[in-house]
């Protein structure tokens, strides 16, 4: 056909491929068309791949909040002073610290044991003559022994 733009070869198929060849689309009965593939659907693989890369896109921020650009927690300090045993010993009222204590995440619990005796508050065990440091960074409510108090006992709150 002359001035049609495409030129057809009788007993030709596109590409080069001969009439009833197998590997021509549309060439045979049992043919049903192109694969997904061909069509651009993507495989399993590629959507679990998208499906992982999507929730750790939403996940990332979240964590990163949570752990980033928190302001700091306060500080607080507990002295125990020298001769805190012996005064409770004798039956003195000593008192250094509340029965209960309110803390908030990220505040920061200091413990200063000056006296000559391991002092317990709590979770926490202070030998004589040392200091400790203690970060709050999950949420807990702890009812306990301490040694500073004639009841034996503290509760200490842990709060957003």
């Amino acid at each position: 056909m002359a001035g049609s733009g495409s030129a057809e070869f009788e007993g030709v198929e596109p590409d080069g491929l001969e009439p009833g060849d197998p590997s021509a689309v549309g060439s045979g009965a049992d043919d049903v068309g192109p694969s997904r593939r061909d069509r651009g659907w993507p495989n399993q693989r590629t959507l679990l791949l998208y499906l992982v890369g999507g929730l750790l896109i939403a996940a990332i921020p979240v964590v990163v909040a949570r752990f980033v650009d928190q302001p700091p927690g306060d500080t607080y300090t507990i002295d125990i002073p020298p001769g805190t045993a012996a005064a409770l010993a004798a039956g003195e009222d000593v008192e250094v610290i509340p029965d209960e204590l309110d803390f908030t995440l990220r505040d920061v619990l200091i413990i200063v044991n000056r006296d000559s005796v391991a002092h317990t508050i709590g979770p926490f065990e202070i030998a004589p003559g040392e200091q400790s440091e203690h970060s709050f960074n999950e949420v807990a409510a702890i009812s306990a022994y301490c040694s500073l108090h004639p009841s034996g006992s503290i509760s200490i709150s842990i709060g957003e």
